[in-house]
């Protein structure tokens, strides 16, 4: 079975609850104004789990008594998967002065962050919000949320599956995202440089400038014969493209997102399995929000769901051997042959 930790103070996660269950329909207010109400939400790209998450926010707030007829609406700006528009769009967005933003990954909230200091955000799976928080994860500013890992723990594990899938491995490829504010921030190995002097293992990083430059870092990859790769976490809008490359030049890869071994066919993924529940929780956020509730009154939610997947299909595909041990403890096994999910969601959200 997956492990999973959900951390929120029992006070603010009762309180949460409460305000729930007593807030009962929509406000007036809410129901006699002029025109709906805005959620903004600003992403990389309009990839299957961002759809999916948004469904799961519009869900959970028809749950809670809001109509997407008369009294919300969903506004999805996106990239393009160019991080470089992520500052300009955010700017833009706060400057329609929307009731919430909403933010799902690292680079966006990061925008969003330092584009204003007073409109409401609130984070679904960011980790970079623990300067905003006190000890207790209550909001010191604008911000509040669900986070999976402030603390930067699913970070390591998956470099940890890694050697241990593949004891022999004397260089391990870090793959990481040039654009990616957060990943360029990270000198050298970054947060992995000890655990692979540890191991006595050489490090070699290999950045992609973006979505068109991906085929040519696993090329870089195979150049540099490196034994197995980790794919830095950022947005799923590249999964898809990782693991068709990983399979084209025969590099065992992992990264931590599920999806990259259950719907791309990537050969391994320590992580995050529930972003649809993710979201539902943080549909609770922007309820409360839009209620009124102070933000200082509503504490992250620190959780962090985790599951190893092996693909054994990919692994016949790509002639690569992984150790029993990995096999036996993993959450999911991928046979040769499966079928794995199709990423599909039937998306409320209007196309791009």
């Amino acid at each position: 079975m997956p492990f999973t930790f959900s951390r929120l103070p029992s006070s603010g996660l009762a309180a949460l609850a409460i305000a729930a269950l007593l807030a009962g329909s929509p406000p007036a207010a809410a129901q006699t104004t002029a025109g709906p109400r805005t959620i903004a939400y600003l992403d990389l790209g309009r990839g299957e789990s961002e759809r999916l998450c948004m469904n799961e926010v519009r869900a959970g707030l028809e749950e809670a008594g809001w109509s997407f007829d008369t009294q919300l609406k969903i506004e999805w700006t996106d990239a393009g998967n160019d991080p470089a528009r992520l500052v300009p769009l955010a700017q833009e967005l706060v400057a329609r002065r929307p009731d919430v933003l909403i933010a799902t990954d690292n680079p966006p909230a990061e925008a969003l962050m330092n584009a204003t200091r007073d409109v409401p955000i609130v984070m679904m799976g960011p980790t970079n919000m623990r300067h905003v928080l006190d000890a207790q994860l209550r909001p010191l500013a604008n911000v509040t949320g669900v986070s999976v890992g402030l603390s930067g723990q699913f970070l390591l594990k998956p470099v940890e599956v890694l050697l241990q899938a593949f004891p022999q491995a004397r260089r391990i490829g870090m793959l990481s995202n040039g654009s990616n504010m957060r990943h360029e921030g990270a000198k050298g190995l970054g947060p992995f440089s000890d655990m692979l002097r540890q191991a006595g293992v050489e490090g070699v990083r290999v950045r992609f400038p973006g979505e068109a430059g991906i085929a040519g870092a696993w090329d870089e990859l195979a150049r540099q014969k490196v034994d197995a790769v980790m794919i830095w976490p950022e947005s799923a809008v590249f999964l898809g493209e990782h693991a068709r490359q990983a399979l084209r030049v025969r590099l065992p890869a992992i990264t931590t997102h599920s999806w990259f071994a259950t719907r791309h066919g990537g050969l391994l993924s320590y992580g995050s399995i529930g972003r649809v529940s993710m979201c539902g929780r943080g549909a609770r956020y922007v309820d409360q929000v839009l209620r009124g509730r102070p933000l200082a009154e509503l504490p992250v939610e620190e959780l962090y769901e985790a599951a190893l997947v092996v693909n054994l299909d990919t692994a016949e595909r790509m002639g690569v051997t992984l150790s029993p041990g990995v096999i036996s403890r993993a959450d999911r096994v991928i046979r040769p042959g499966e079928r794995t999910l199709a990423p599909t969601a039937d998306a409320h959200l209007p196309a791009r």
